[in-house]
């Protein structure tokens, strides 16, 4: 939406939207083929196992994720003997879920199976088509699992406070183009302000982006705004607390770089 709005052009950056599979975003910035990430739990980990990158900001504070299931299901204990869909063992909606059904008091993989499906578009698919009974989705799919009738069991981010989207980058690019990393982290800031500042044209952008009605729009927005980080930043608590579930690793200056975004911070 920055884009869109020449946020990011102000800034004096030709920012070009390349899709890029999660799990290569890492490689991809230690060899130069990408300058930033927006996969900032794949570049924790990343830098959590060793490898030259950080996360220099983040976009959301809380996951937008939601658990839905068939409207016959009624509740997380319903869930016993069924089948959730994610997208693969492993990811965050494998470790949000069984956090998640660990809360409710059911034994992951015991009372409940798992099946990766790729994609959360799959995941949606996969319900459609009873091969599972429940699934993790993130928007839209989750607004068009609401319309087909689904049920919404839980928010995640009712229950943790994690990051899924941000900005990474190399260790190279923070030493050798600090400014670039700074005019970066500017136009993402501004863009969170504009989305936050004003809903009828966030909503407006939704709605063309995802081809979907101003009803889902504005409910999809409402549902996703409290996720959103203010100021790039995020509390140190639910940083370590997504460390422990997604790596089980503690060293918080392997993983982060924020010294760039506190001196951008400094000029709002």
């Amino acid at each position: 939406m920055g884009r869109d709005k020449g946020i990011f052009q102000a800034e004096g950056i030709d920012l070009q939207m390349v899709l890029v599979a999660s799990t290569i975003q890492v490689t991809a910035l230690t060899t130069g083929d990408i300058d930033f990430s927006g996969a900032q739990s794949q570049v924790m980990a990343g830098a959590a196992r060793g490898l030259t990158v950080k996360v220099v900001g983040f976009l959301t504070i809380k996951p937008s994720f939601w658990l839905m299931a068939r409207p016959e299901i009624k509740s997380m204990a319903e869930l016993k003997k069924k089948t959730i869909g994610i997208t693969a063992i492993g990811s965050s909606t494998d470790t949000l879920a069984r956090f998640l059904l660990n809360k409710n008091g059911l034994t992951p993989d015991r009372d409940v199976a798992f099946l990766g499906t790729g994609t959360t578009s799959n995941i949606l698919t996969a319900m459609k088509a009873g091969t599972v009974d429940a699934g993790v989705l993130s928007p839209p799919f989750n607004a068009m699992a609401k319309q087909m009738g689904y049920r919404t069991l839980a928010y995640f981010g009712d229950y943790v406070e994690q990051s899924l989207s941000g900005v990474g980058t190399s260790n190279k690019m923070i030493r050798e183009r600090p400014d670039l990393v700074k005019r970066m982290l500017t136009a993402t800031i501004k863009s969170l302000r504009f989305i936050q500042q004003r809903p009828a044209e966030s909503t407006q952008f939704i709605a063309k982006e995802w081809s979907v009605d101003a009803a889902s729009a504005d409910d999809l927005y409402k549902s996703m705004l409290p996720a959103f980080s203010k100021d790039g930043d995020m509390d140190e608590k639910g940083i370590r607390d997504a460390l422990k579930r997604e790596t089980e690793r503690m060293a918080l200056n392997r993983v982060l770089d924020l010294r760039l975004l506190h001196e951008v911070q400094k000029g709002f």
